[in-house]
């Protein structure tokens, strides 16, 4: 279930308080079955049954269930299905769905049906991770890279004064206010990155291109709607940034980065909140689905979409946490020891921040 390069969940502490909240999990391998329900037995009231028969007639039965903790592949019914359908008995239930395969696999089911975290538990699954996951779902409690490293200790720094090295354990914090300052700390980190960690310049700068790139040229809109910082040109139908940017004050974003151990956080804060749990579901399909004619992805000359796919091909994990309209936090993790063969899809979004 666990190795020593899953995630370091520490979060969500048993305070010696259990949550009013009710799980159902569905899982038909007892092992795997008995230790996700013993972990969270600590602080859930968890209700366990091996197939989706037994677990659509607990949640006819019992409407107090809250959330619902489902294997994808089930004997008879697979968990997809179920969720479905539980989803017609209790339209309110929450869905977190873990899986052994690849979630690519079900890209199109999880995008119809709107399935936002689903958890893989090859090689490297941790139970923390499932904790960590359902406390957000049930609690709104989204934002904030401390969620997966409590450990780390937030300090706000300046571009001028880049630290040097970087202190495993601290997560520093920029805001960003022109293109000259996002060029700067982009190039300054991923140097020190590359110095410190052997992480090559070409990923670390997707990621920082990608995430500053939505924050900055993306998010921002004036009163009709249209984009503040980019023009679009109609002959070639591309998005052309506007030269020498100076945001506008409330239009500043932020960056953090850090390093706890083997692993590389990155991570983007706007003041938008623009990207949405749809969106990110519908770019993931179109760069995973195959054209019958030319057997090319479908999202392969989309303007946009495409960062957001390679953030979640190349690094360990991606996770998005968005308010609509007011935030929007994109957080990376990269394993610098191991490769994870499978990703995640983690996307929380809820109405306002907390």
């Amino acid at each position: 279930m666990t190795d020593s390069n899953a995630l370091p969940f520490l979060a969500f502490e048993i305070d010696g308080k259990k949550s009013a909240h009710r799980i159902l999990l569905v899982e038909d391998a007892e092992s795997i079955q008995l230790a996700i329900r013993d972990f969270l037995f600590a602080r859930y009231d968890v209700t366990a049954c091996s197939n989706a028969e037994e677990a659509l007639m607990r949640l006819a039965d019992s409407p107090e269930f809250d959330l619902l903790l489902a294997d994808i592949r089930l004997p008879e019914m697979n968990g997809l299905e179920l969720a479905r359908l539980a989803r017609k008995v209790r339209p309110e239930i929450r869905i977190v769905l873990i899986t052994s395969y690849d979630v690519n696999e079900f890209i199109d089911v999880i995008r119809e049906q709107g399935f936002s975290q689903v958890i893989t538990k090859h090689g490297r699954m941790s139970l923390k991770e499932i904790e960590v996951t359902i406390e957000k779902v049930l609690s709104n409690d989204i934002f904030g890279v401390q969620k997966y490293f409590p450990q780390m200790r937030l300090k706000e720094v300046s571009i001028s004064k880049f630290p040097r090295p970087l202190i495993n354990g601290q997560l520093y914090s920029v805001v960003i206010r022109s293109l000259h300052e996002r060029i700067e700390i982009t190039d300054a980190i991923a140097d020190q990155l590359k110095a410190q960690k052997k992480m090559t310049e070409a990923l670390s700068k997707l990621v920082l291109d990608e995430l500053s790139s939505n924050a900055m040229f993306r998010a921002p809109v004036d009163e009709a709607g249209e984009y503040k910082y980019q023009n679009k040109n109609a002959q070639e139908d591309i998005l052309e940034p506007h030269q020498d940017i100076v945001l506008d004050e409330e239009d500043w974003f932020t960056i953090q980065f850090g390093l706890c151990d083997d692993w590389v956080i990155i991570a983007c804060i706007d003041p938008h909140g623009r990207l949405s749990q749809k969106e990110i579901l519908y770019r993931l399909h179109r760069h995973l689905s195959l054209n019958q004619e030319t057997g090319m992805p479908e999202g392969l000359h989309d303007s946009h979409g495409r960062g957001l796919f390679l953030l979640r091909e190349q690094l360990s994990s991606v996770v998005f946490n968005l308010a609509r309209g007011r935030s929007t936090e994109v957080i990376c993790f990269h394993n610098t020891t191991a490769a994870q063969a499978y990703k995640n899809i983690s996307i929380y979004e809820i109405e306002a921040p907390q």
